[in-house]
C-alpha cells in the first residue's frame, strides 16, 4: 500500500491527476466511456493527496446521510415490500438497487472533484476543457442539421456512439434533443467568458464571438423549451452589469435575446424555432401537458411513502403499471428523489444546492472592500461557472436530464467548483 501511495505521489508531482481530470472533461461529451476512465484515475490520485478529513465539511456529512438514506430505502423495500414489487410489476423495468448507481458514485466524487477546482486558475482550466468538449457537439450538430448526416455512428466496437438522430430537433451526439440542449446551454457561459479572456488576441476573440453565436443557434435548433429557458437564465446572470440598476439588467438581457433570435431567423431563412416554443407555452397546452399530469401523480406517490420512498428508479414501474403511456421518470429531479428515497433526501439535496448557489453568488458577484459592497471584476470564468450551474440545476428541476452520464458528471463537477468558491471566501 505504501509503495502504491509513493507511486501516486510521483505522478501527482507531475500534475498527472489534474491533466487526467481535464482530459476527462474534454472527452465527456464525445466519448463518455473513455472520459469516465480518465476521471476515475484523477479521483484515485485526489483521494491519496487529500489529507483533510472529509467529515470536517458539513456538506460532506449531509451527502453521507443522503447515501445512508438511499441505501436504507432500497434495503427496506427489498425486505418488506416484496408483495408490492410483484403485484405492481416493479421489477419489469428496473431493479431498485440499480438506481443507486445514479447517485452514490457522484456523491463520493464530489469530494474528489474539489481537489482539482480549488483555485480560480484551475476552474478556468476546467472551464476551457468544458468549452473544448462542446466543439465536437457543435460540429456534429452542423453535420446533422445542414448536411443531413444522421446516425447513429458507432466507434471502437460501440464504445462510442454519436446518435445524430433524424429528428425535427437537433440532437447532435446525444440520444435526445433535450440532452443536447442542456449540454449546450450549460456550456454556453464558458464560451461567453472566453470573449473577455485577456490572454488571447483580437482575432481569437472574434472567433470566440462566432462560437458564441453558433452555440446559441444550435440551442435554438434543438427546439428544447428547457434549453431555451436555460439560455435566458444564463443571459440574465452573465449580463449582471457593473454599477447599473437591476431594471437595466432585465431590459438589456431580453433585448439581447431578441436580437439573437432575429439574426438567427435571417441567417437560416426559416421560422425561428423559439416562436414554436412560445406557441406551446399557452394556458391550454400547459394544463394538458403530460408533464403536469405526471407531476400530479408524482405527488400522490410521494404522499403514499413519504419517509423512505419506493426505492431506486421506482417511478417507471409505478406509472407504467397504472397507465398506457410509457414514462421512465417524473420529469423533475426533486420529485424523483422524493419518490425514490423519500422527502428528507430531496430536502437535504435541495438545501445543499441552494446553500452553494446563494453563498457562491455573493462571493462571485460582490466584493467587500472597506465595508462597501461593490461588483467584482475580472472573474468572468467564475461567473460562467455559476451561470452554468444554475442552468443545469434549472433544467433538472423541470425535467430529468440527470440520468445521462454526461449531464450528471457535469453537474457534480460544477457543484464541486461552487463549493470551493464558497470555501475560498470563508477562510
Amino acid at each position: 500500500m505504501k509503495k502504491f501511495e509513493n507511486f501516486v505521489n510521483i505522478f501527482n508531482r507531475s500534475n498527472f491527476g489534474l491533466l487526467s481530470f481535464n482530459v476527462g472533461i474534454f472527452l465527456l461529451f464525445s466519448a463518455p466511456a473513455i472520459s469516465v476512465t480518465f476521471i476515475l484515475f484523477s479521483l484515485i490520485f485526489a483521494y491519496f493527496q487529500v489529507r483533510k478529513n472529509p467529515f470536517h465539511d458539513w456538506i460532506n456529512i449531509s451527502l453521507f446521510i443522503v447515501m445512508v438514506i438511499m441505501i436504507s430505502s432500497c434495503i427496506i423495500f427489498k425486505l418488506f415490500n416484496q408483495e408490492i414489487a410483484y403485484k405492481d410489476n416493479f421489477l419489469e423495468y428496473t431493479h431498485p438497487f440499480i438506481g443507486l448507481f445514479n447517485w452514490i458514485p457522484f456523491l463520493f466524487s464530489f469530494w474528489g472533484f474539489q481537489y482539482y477546482l480549488n483555485t480560480k486558475e484551475n476552474r478556468k482550466i476546467a472551464s476551457i476543457s468544458f468549452l473544448c468538449s462542446t466543439i465536437p457537439v457543435l460540429i456534429s450538430g452542423i453535420g446533422q442539421y445542414f448536411f443531413n448526416l444522421h446516425g447513429p455512428y458507432y466507434f471502437l466496437n460501440g464504445l462510442i456512439i454519436w446518435y445524430q438522430r433524424d429528428n425535427p430537433g437537433l440532437t447532435s451526439l446525444f440520444n435526445n434533443q433535450n440532452y443536447a440542449g442542456c449540454a449546450l446551454a450549460t456550456s454556453w457561459p464558458f464560451f461567453f467568458a472566453s470573449i473577455f479572456n485577456r490572454k488571447i488576441n483580437l482575432s481569437f476573440r472574434f472567433f470566440a464571438i462566432f462560437l458564441n453565436f453558433l452555440v446559441v443557434l444550435e440551442i435554438l435548433l434543438t427546439t428544447s423549451r428547457n434549453a431555451f429557458l436555460g439560455l435566458i437564465v444564463g443571459i440574465l446572470i452573465l449580463l449582471i452589469p457593473l454599477k447599473i440598476k437591476n431594471i437595466y439588467l432585465f431590459f438589456f438581457s431580453f433585448l439581447g435575446t431578441l436580437i439573437l433570435g432575429i439574426l438567427s431567423k435571417i441567417l437560416l431563412n426559416l421560422y425561428f424555432p423559439v416562436f414554436n416554443i412560445f406557441s406551446r407555452l399557452n394556458y391550454q397546452n400547459f394544463a394538458n401537458d403530460p408533464r403536469i399530469i405526471i407531476w400530479k401523480s408524482s405527488l400522490e406517490y410521494i404522499l403514499s411513502k413519504p419517509l423512505l420512498g419506493w426505492g431506486g428508479n421506482s417511478f417507471s414501474s409505478i406509472w407504467n403499471y397504472q397507465n398506457d403511456v410509457v414514462y421512465l421518470h417524473s420529469h423533475s429531479a426533486p420529485l424523483e428523489l422524493s419518490i425514490q428515497y423519500g422527502i428528507f433526501t430531496s430536502l437535504i439535496m435541495t438545501f445543499v444546492i441552494l446553500f452553494l448557489v446563494i453563498k457562491s453568488f455573493k462571493n462571485i458577484f460582490f466584493e467587500n472592500k472597506n465595508k462597501i459592497i461593490i461588483f467584482s471584476k475580472d472573474n468572468h470564468f467564475d461567473r460562467a461557472w455559476f451561470a452554468g450551474t444554475i442552468i443545469i440545476v434549472f433544467s433538472n428541476t423541470f425535467d430529468i436530464l440527470y440520468f445521462d452520464l454526461r449531464i450528471s458528471m457535469m453537474l457534480w463537477i460544477l457543484l464541486a467548483g461552487l463549493r470551493n468558491i464558497v470555501k475560498e471566501k470563508s477562510t
